[in-house]
């Protein structure tokens, strides 16, 4: 099954593995509300990359516990799981037998949401 990412401009090809993988862009939904003083950028703690067979979320700083939620193009959740980045950073879930279509991705920790679209067709 071909897989493929709306708005995505990056594509990896993993040497080690030998699966094709795309990073799959992440969004901070809640923005912080403009102020007279500039703010500094948010740090995003987690990659993401779409393979054939898994959706691949790497934290690359430890945020405590994560809530990640992920809905198809229905707005129907298919996948839910708590992970604790202060003792894991890697998650693989298996998208393979997935249908065609849409998917949000939600990554929630403290008041921080973080939202990437990719698509499985």
């Amino acid at each position: 099954m071909k897989k493929s990412l709306l708005f995505c401009l990056l594509f990896l090809f993993s040497a080690f593995t030998g699966i094709y993988a795309v990073d799959v862009p992440l969004d901070k939904s809640n923005p912080i509300p403009t102020s007279t003083r500039p703010r500094a950028p948010i740090l995003i703690p987690v990659t993401v990359d779409l393979s054939n067979t898994d959706l691949y979320l790497n934290f690359t700083s430890e945020v405590g516990i994560v809530n990640i939620v992920i809905t198809d193009g229905n707005g129907s959740m298919i996948y839910q799981q708590s992970v604790d980045t202060n003792s894991t950073n890697e998650l693989y879930i298996p998208v393979d037998s997935w249908e065609t279509g849409n998917y949000t991705l939600e990554i929630i920790y403290g008041s921080i949401t973080l939202v990437g679209i990719f698509t499985i067709g």
